[in-house]
């Protein structure tokens, strides 16, 4: 990983309306959830951030948001998080980053954090989950490590999954 250029932060409340402006984002829910209408991203938005809250709450980690640190300005959400996928509960990576930051490696940077994360809490395995038509994060979860073998399916839509040993 290059050198750290992000902050993360446990999310809290006051971060509503930046999880507002990212999850309302065109390209950012058509990426995550594709076929989705938009109608529902402000209620999506307060649903994830309070299922953030909840989760930290709970396990003692969870997704973080994510700043720049040169320049304080928030880039997007990423971490870990419990969930469960074909059945089996898991610990899954995840990331969002705002469409004007694409293309310059913090998803892949919030995706590393979250892995370094997950062997610092000794979690045996992780897990990405990707629209099976996203190019760009399957990339990302590739340069994690993982291969996305497996296909699943998730709110509907195919997915591909892969998992990562992060206890040797």
């Amino acid at each position: 990983m290059r050198a750290r250029r992000l902050r993360p932060e446990r999310p809290w409340q006051e971060h509503a309306q930046l999880y507002r402006d990212l999850f309302s984002e065109p390209a950012v829910a058509a990426a995550l959830w594709p076929g989705q209408p938009l109608d529902r991203a402000a209620a999506r938005a307060a649903e994830i951030l309070a299922g953030d809250i909840e989760h930290w709450q709970k396990c003692s980690f969870g997704p973080w948001v994510f700043f720049e640190i040169a320049t304080g300005v928030f880039v997007g959400r990423g971490g870990l998080c419990r969930t469960a996928v074909a059945g089996r509960e898991c610990v899954q990576v995840l990331y969002a980053v705002r469409p004007d930051a694409w293309g310059r490696g913090y998803a892949t940077d919030m995706a590393a954090l979250a892995v370094a994360r997950a062997r610092e809490l000794r979690l045996a395995e992780v897990v990405g989950l990707t629209a099976a038509g996203n190019h760009a994060s399957r990339r990302v979860l590739e340069k994690t490590g993982m291969c996305l073998r497996e296909r699943v399916e998730r709110a509907g839509l195919p997915h591909l999954m892969g998992r990562l040993r992060t206890v040797l």
